[in-house]
């Protein structure tokens, strides 16, 4: 993540990232957190999707024995995501073949279309 300046910056890090952990826990919903706060501190396209890979990365292999734990991580699920493997390939590639053709500005407003959308879409407004 982005150095941050200051007391207060590092304290507003910090607090997102608890906020980020809760909410990815409860509803899986810290991706558009994550996505507005480093949009908000302009990093470059690439950086921002490799940073979300490797946050997400990390802290999904944290929530592993919890959520084991609560009976969400079984043979079934295992098999599911099986199964759902070739369309995680085919997203990669399409991720990657978008990114190097999308200008940063565009970038940054899909960015927070989409998340916004999704906000939207957990509260139950559409």
């Amino acid at each position: 993540m982005p150095r941050a300046a200051g007391r207060e910056s590092r304290r507003a890090v910090w607090c997102l990232c608890l906020i980020a952990g809760f909410s990815t826990m409860l509803a899986n919903a810290a991706g558009g957190i994550i996505a507005l706060y480093l949009v908000a501190v302009s990093m470059p396209k690439l950086e921002l999707v490799g940073t979300t890979a490797w946050f997400f990365l990390l802290l999904n292999l944290f929530k592993v024995p919890f959520s084991a734990q609560l009976g969400l991580i079984g043979s079934d699920t295992l098999m599911l995501n099986v199964a759902l493997t070739p369309m995680i390939v085919l997203g990669l590639l399409a991720g990657r073949w978008l990114i190097h053709r999308i200008p940063q500005r565009q970038f940054d407003s899909l960015v927070l279309l989409l998340s916004s959308a999704a906000a939207l879409r957990l509260i139950g407004a559409f």
